[in-house]
């Protein structure tokens, strides 16, 4: 087998650090995958603020007042008696609050229900993303000791710069992948001699919940269908457990 050029030998190398990348960009994805989707988990209390019981409640007392008012004016407009037309004010208000806060209060029960659906569905697919994710670490960690092996002429906190490295020796400033590294820290000295004030690390992005969406989908989807198809089931047999 013929002997490996340092022009190749820096190239296997930069395609090693590639590989290990894309193990490192699996474990990126997986767990921002699960940062999205705990962003669907909520307790009870974030639903009743949501729902606003009580705002709905008054609402349907209004709206029950108001009809109760004209309703009122017509019964007074036929009887002529005020007596009368305020108890039918009062019976139309009262109805509309006790029977508003019957369907909401259904409503609320009902969209706590679905929230706790929700959390647990949400919860059994962060748990396989947990999962998987000590896989992956596991597999990015197993392969980055394997590169310290295979990679054996410079530091692997140089792997950023290995692009920098092979442009070195493409432009004829080293003839081995080692004199490489060795013009490479020379500039790197350079640099910070000539430069006191270091650029700004860049703060990592927040999680942009449409983009998330977009790239790992809709995990609520899959928990609403299998309720509607339990509540088919039990249309289908009321008498079911």
């Amino acid at each position: 087998m013929a002997e490996m050029t340092e022009l190749e030998r820096i190239r296997q190398a930069s395609d090693f650090i590639q590989r290990y990348y894309q193990f490192e960009e699996a474990v990126t994805v997986n767990q921002q995958n699960k940062e999205y989707l705990q962003g669907y988990i909520r307790n009870q209390y974030a639903v009743e603020e949501e729902f606003n019981f009580k705002k709905k409640v008054t609402k349907a007392a209004l709206t029950g007042g108001i009809v109760g008012v004209v309703i009122g004016l017509i019964v007074w407009a036929a009887s002529g008696s005020w007596i009368a037309a305020l108890i039918t004010l009062a019976v139309l208000a009262v109805s509309g609050a006790v029977i508003g806060s019957f369907v909401q209060k259904y409503r609320l029960d009902e969209a706590i229900e679905t929230q706790r659906d929700i959390n647990n569905g949400i919860k059994e697919q962060i748990e396989i993303l947990e999962q998987r994710d000590k896989q992956l670490i596991r597999q990015r960690d197993d392969y980055y000791r394997g590169l310290e092996k295979r990679i054996d002429f410079m530091s692997l906190d140089y792997m950023d710069n290995i692009d920098q490295l092979m442009e070195i020796m493409q432009n004829g400033e080293a003839e081995t992948c080692e004199e490489a590294v060795a013009v490479f820290e020379q500039k790197q000295l350079f640099q910070e001699m000539t430069s006191l004030i270091s650029a700004p690390a860049e703060e990592p992005k927040p999680l942009d919940r449409e983009e998330a969406k977009k790239k790992f989908g809709d995990p609520v989807a899959k928990i609403r269908e299998d309720r509607k198809k339990r509540r088919r089931e039990r249309k289908a047999d009321p008498f079911s457990i």
